[in-house]
């Protein structure tokens, strides 16, 4: 018992050495694992501002780099650009007293610099654009976006007309400006056209597949193809712009920003959209039908979201708003196949009553668009002030009713006058009372 007892602070001191050597080599572990990280962070910020980047690998290696870091890059960024301007403001002082040979050399450096220049610019452009989106602060940016501004302004005022003149035709027929931005205007064109036509393509498939959906009203079906079209068309041109480099994320922004601005301002015609939305979703009529809305009556011409296209039977085009129509009694008339025609004939009481009901009975049952059932009733429905009025309440297709209403007019008024019955007209009569004492 006592040799185990002093074996016990022997084992814990192996035990505390062991555990002190294992911390002490994960302490070194994360030392050279952090020191690796400092010299790789060192390297991607060396090649970020080495001067003979391009632009496209510029992009990729600013990705990784934080807002601090892009803040260090953009400022030595300045520094190489002002350098370069630096040698090309001596170029200019030493063009105004140059001639001959010396001018000729001066203006091949000058080109050459512009070349690079215009290089280094566009690199220094990237960098703050990276900045941006990354959360850099306004105040932060706009002495770098100043600066860019005043070189522009300082560049056209400091250069003499032949060295101008010289940039701009190089400008015009070279890749990075005049025939890169006409094959970027070009390829714009052509992709919009190619969105149009896929748009175009996607809406006739939607609407190949309404037309296998009974229940949609045509109108709703149209209004369905139209969005998908311009969605699909708006999409396309927004991927259109962001492959050619075209940050698209504040059109958002501003979308969000006008949405808001345009719903309040815009709230009636909003509420003939969703009044438009809810007739399209119930279909309570459909285009071609007669309905009786709003004080106006006529044909369903055409529909849109926020008004609906009326033509009478004059051919008046009539204009209402949705919202009118939604809040209003809608009385579809061609809703059903079949419709009764009401008619009212009046007689002089001095006439056969039964004799006039058997006309008009002969009349109907003649007449090839009146249908056989529902059968058709023919009665005296109204003594009047001054007439026997005889109901006849036919039944016919709803698109033969006007057709049956006015032929079994004139057929009655002239199988009357044939049989002898007369169609009164409103009469009075005036009973004059003598007054005792008046003077005639």
């Amino acid at each position: 018992m006592r040799r185990l007892f002093n074996i016990g602070p022997i084992w814990l001191f192996l035990c505390m050495v062991t555990l002190t050597g294992a911390f002490s080599a994960n302490a070194q572990e994360t030392t050279d694992a952090q020191e690796a990280v400092e010299v790789e962070q060192d390297e991607l910020l060396d090649e970020v501002v080495d001067t003979s980047i391009s632009g496209e690998d510029l992009e990729i290696l600013l990705v990784p780099l934080t807002a601090d870091e892009l803040s260090e890059v953009a400022g030595t960024w300045q520094g190489i650009v002002r350098s370069q301007l630096e040698e090309v403001a001596q170029i200019n002082l030493g063009l105004r007293t140059a001639s001959g040979e010396q001018e000729n050399d001066l203006r091949s450096q000058l080109a050459s610099l512009s070349d690079s220049g215009s290089a280094l610019l566009n690199n220094y452009r990237l960098v703050l654009e990276a900045w941006t989106l990354k959360g850099a602060k306004a105040e932060d940016l706009q002495p770098h976006s100043d600066y860019i501004l005043a070189l522009k302004a300082g560049a056209l005022k400091t250069t003499d007309f032949q060295t101008l003149f010289q940039n701009a035709w190089a400008w015009l027929f070279s890749w990075e400006g005049g025939v890169g931005l006409l094959m970027a205007v070009l390829g714009v064109l052509l992709a919009v056209w190619a969105m149009m036509f896929v748009a175009r393509m996607v809406r006739r498939v939607t609407e190949r597949g309404l037309e296998k959906i009974p229940t949609i009203s045509r109108m709703l079906k149209r209004f369905i193809a139209t969005a998908v079209f311009w969605a699909v068309f708006v999409l396309g041109i927004l991927v259109v712009l962001a492959l050619f480099g075209v940050n698209v994320t504040p059109l958002f922004a501003v979308l969000g920003g006008l949405s808001f601005i345009l719903g309040f301002a815009l709230q009636e015609t909003l509420g003939n959209l969703a009044s438009g939305l809810m007739i399209m979703v119930l279909k309570p009529f459909d285009t071609g039908d007669y309905i009786q809305v709003g004080g106006s009556s006529g044909f369903v011409d055409e529909m849109s979201v926020v008004s609906t296209k009326i033509r009478t039977f004059d051919n008046q085009i009539i204009i209402v708003p949705n919202s009118k129509i939604w809040g209003d009694v809608i009385t579809n008339v061609s809703a059903s196949e079949e419709r009764r025609v009401d008619l009212v004939f009046g007689i002089a009481y001095s006439d056969n009553a039964a004799q006039a009901i058997d006309v008009l009975k002969e009349l109907v049952s003649k007449h090839e668009l009146c249908l056989k059932t529902p059968e058709p009733e023919v009665f005296v429905g109204e003594l009047g002030d001054n007439s026997v009025n005889i109901f006849c309440r036919p039944w016919s297709k709803s698109d033969d009713y006007w057709t049956v209403y006015w032929d079994l007019t004139g057929q009655a008024k002239e199988r009357f006058d044939v049989e002898g019955i007369s169609i009164p007209f409103p009469q009075r009569d005036v009973h004059l009372i003598p007054v005792e004492g008046a003077k005639s």
